[in-house]
């Protein structure tokens, strides 16, 4: 029976809510109140610092189970689950592995492509994230599908996953787009059509030339339009000579895309396109240093042999670089297009697998309840009291810390 008092060890809350355990909270923690006085922010950075601030202090709540047979009890501070926050990624990147895998063509080969635009854009991106921003998917998507399509490369239509990662690696904002796309794809006439090509089908420069083309002419549109903003870094482009002598600049760039490791099918491709689609900015472990002032992180410089350096910086600069890459309100970070589109997925997927000769099984994890899902992810038995191998009773999440006595 449920306990009438709840009681349990403070020490069992210590690893969790102890300095240095999770870095990143702790220097929001300690910079993000000096960082107010000196900057405004926006509604969804503000309520991504509070999560960061708060997350498994306590501040959401807690996690509480007993045992039935022992009164043992197991508590745990909950989790923000703000998908900024690097404390909170780990769940959500393995269940995401899992219905990704499920769609999987075996033996079709995957190829991974970045997208990338010059860097004299990103000024207006961040001025006009969630536009240009979509922009981005959009333009690398009707790019890909338009040459697949054509007959002399795939002639059909392939499943795409997008990602999109607004940071390099010293948190400097980089607007990009991981794709990985499928080496085969519906044909017209319902028929599923592989690639032979060992390497990626189309040539870069071909993908460039066009993706170039419908990003500056849908650009070109929305700065007719009024549809724009222009703010710090980007003010001088209101000016319609300045506009031009920009776009002009922007044509005569090369905007190659950039190919990456070809996947055969089994897998990996997801998993390694997973490190993208659940990253946050900059992870704990890349925490170098904090001290009363400053903030040292570890860094890769791919412009001098992939070097490893450090890099410190003030902790109010730290919080600006970090929140910098919080996306706008309800934007979607990972997109499907193609075969995979979401309004037609399972119906295409079918289709794929009785062309083949397989089974479509579906998503593994969709209809599975937490504790099995867990027993899956982690092969952890939440259910199990480890002092009698009695049974645990969960209590609804987020019991606040008025409910227990200590």
């Amino acid at each position: 029976m449920m306990p009438d008092v709840l009681k349990f060890d403070q020490s069992l809350l210590e690893d969790e809510q102890a300095s240095g355990f999770y870095p990143i909270r702790d220097i929001f923690q300690r910079f993000y109140p000096s960082y107010l006085d000196l900057h405004s922010v926006s509604d969804v950075q503000h309520r991504t610092a509070n999560c960061i601030v708060n997350c498994k202090t306590g501040g959401f709540g807690y996690n509480v189970s007993y045992c039935e047979e022992c009164g043992h009890l197991k508590i745990h501070a909950c989790a923000c689950n703000n998908r900024s926050c690097p404390n909170c990624q780990t769940s959500l990147e393995k269940k995401w592995v899992m219905a990704r895998n499920s769609e999987l063509i075996e033996g079709v080969a995957y190829y991974h492509l970045i997208f990338t635009v010059p860097h004299e854009l990103n000024d207006l991106m961040f001025q006009n994230q969630k536009l240009l921003y979509d922009l981005l998917f959009k333009c690398a998507s009707d790019t890909i599908l338009t040459l697949c399509r054509d007959p002399a490369y795939m002639g059909a239509t392939p499943g795409i996953i997008s990602v999109l990662h607004t940071w390099g690696q010293q948190l400097n904002l980089h607007p990009h787009l991981h794709t990985m796309i499928s080496g085969g794809g519906l044909g017209r006439t319902s028929q599923f059509i592989e690639t032979k090509h060992k390497g990626f089908i189309i040539p870069v420069q071909a993908l460039g030339k066009m993706f170039r083309g419908k990003y500056m002419a849908a650009l070109k549109q929305l700065h007719d339009t009024d549809k724009l903003s222009y703010g710090n870094g980007c003010k001088h482009l209101r000016n319609c000579y300045s506009w031009k002598e920009f776009v002009n600049q922007m044509y005569d760039k090369q905007w190659l895309p950039f190919v990456k490791e070809t996947f055969n099918g089994n897998g990996n491709a997801i998993e390694y396109l997973a490190r993208y689609a659940y990253r946050t900015a900059i992870s704990n472990s890349r925490i170098h240093a904090v001290d009363d002032k400053n903030v040292s992180f570890r860094y890769t410089d791919y412009a001098d042999g992939n070097q490893k350096k450090v890099k410190t910086v003030s902790g109010t600069e730290f919080i600006r670089l970090f929140l910098q890459h919080v996306l706008p309100k309800g934007f979607n970070r990972v997109r499907f297009s193609g075969f995979l589109t979401n309004s037609q997925k399972t119906k295409k997927l079918k289709l794929i697998h009785r062309l083949r000769n397989t089974i479509y099984k579906g998503n593994p994890v969709k209809e599975l309840k937490t504790a099995d899902l867990m027993m899956l992810l982690f092969q952890r038995d939440i259910c199990h009291c480890s002092k009698c191998s009695g049974t645990l009773i969960h209590l609804p999440r987020g019991v606040p810390l008025t409910a227990l006595q200590f």
